[in-house]
């Protein structure tokens, strides 16, 4: 890479983020791509001067925002920026039997991985009202995590009624002649067609658990979606998804109507 350029006398700030801003100038120009390595501590200390304190200050600020990502014993890189987008319109019918993330993935130019466990469990309480059903009612469980180029960009869990689909050909979601294909298309394969989609976004800091599973870095928060798929006004899925900040973009884009109409959505 080009040399890093020196440091503004007139600037009052701590070097720490001095540094930390030219390493941020490099990335966002270009200069340092997506997977090619950053400067080191070493190379840090070296080239402007500083202790090894400082220089892990400068890039501890990179990794905070996301921007930089540590190998251990390897090195650190500066982390790809793409993003995938999650738009209202994915849950239109679709003919293919592509699931929405896969469609997502391959939209941003990436390939799409999923792992998926199923087992049949007592619906939790919040999920059993969720989904309208007495408590501890069967529900199919499926624990998912999505990749994208190999790396884990979200996670879900997700609950269906076994009322609905046991014994059905769709009953396990990521096996059968329909594995994968996503709820809705699964679900009209069984006369079950679904109406109406409520998602509840929130953000908050990552689980322990998250951080690992998610490989999220320090200082990036998670959206946290609660989602809800309905036959007319029967749940027939729904589903904690976790989404690090940095991994996709929400998109939501809406037709203007009369005021006696509800929104639209593209």
């Amino acid at each position: 890479m080009q040399e890093l350029p020196d440091l503004d006398p007139a600037d009052a700030r701590p070097v720490n983020q001095q540094i930390a801003d030219r390493l941020r100038e490099a990335i966002e120009s270009g200069v340092l791509a997506a997977g090619s390595q950053v400067p080191g501590e070493n190379t840090l200390m070296a080239r402007y001067g500083v202790a090894r304190w400082t220089a892990r200050e400068a890039l501890a600020s990179l990794a905070g925002d996301g921007l930089i990502t540590k190998v251990p014993k390897v090195g650190t890189f500066v982390r790809d920026q793409r993003r995938l987008e999650r738009r209202p319109r994915r849950y239109r019918r679709r003919k293919k039997a592509a699931g929405p993330f896969a469609t997502d993935a391959r939209t941003a130019g990436m390939d799409p991985d999923i792992e998926a466990e199923s087992r049949v469990i007592p619906a939790p309480v919040d999920v059993a009202e969720r989904l309208g059903l007495e408590p501890a009612a069967e529900v199919m469980c499926t624990r998912y995590r999505f990749l994208a180029d190999g790396k884990p960009i979200q996670a879900s869990i997700s609950y269906e009624p076994r009322a609905i689909t046991e014994g059905t050909p769709v009953e396990l979601p990521e096996e059968g002649p329909l594995a994968g294909a996503g709820v809705i298309t699964r679900m009209d394969s069984i006369g079950v067609e679904i109406t109406r989609v409520v998602e509840e976004v929130t953000i908050r800091p990552p689980r322990p658990d998250e951080v690992v599973s998610l490989e999220i870095p320090s200082g990036v928060h998670v959206f946290d979606i609660l989602r809800t798929f309905a036959s007319d006004e029967r749940p027939v899925e729904t589903a904690n998804i976790v989404i690090p900040g940095d991994r996709y973009a929400l998109v939501y884009a809406f037709r203007v109507t009369e005021d006696s109409d509800d929104p639209v959505t593209d």
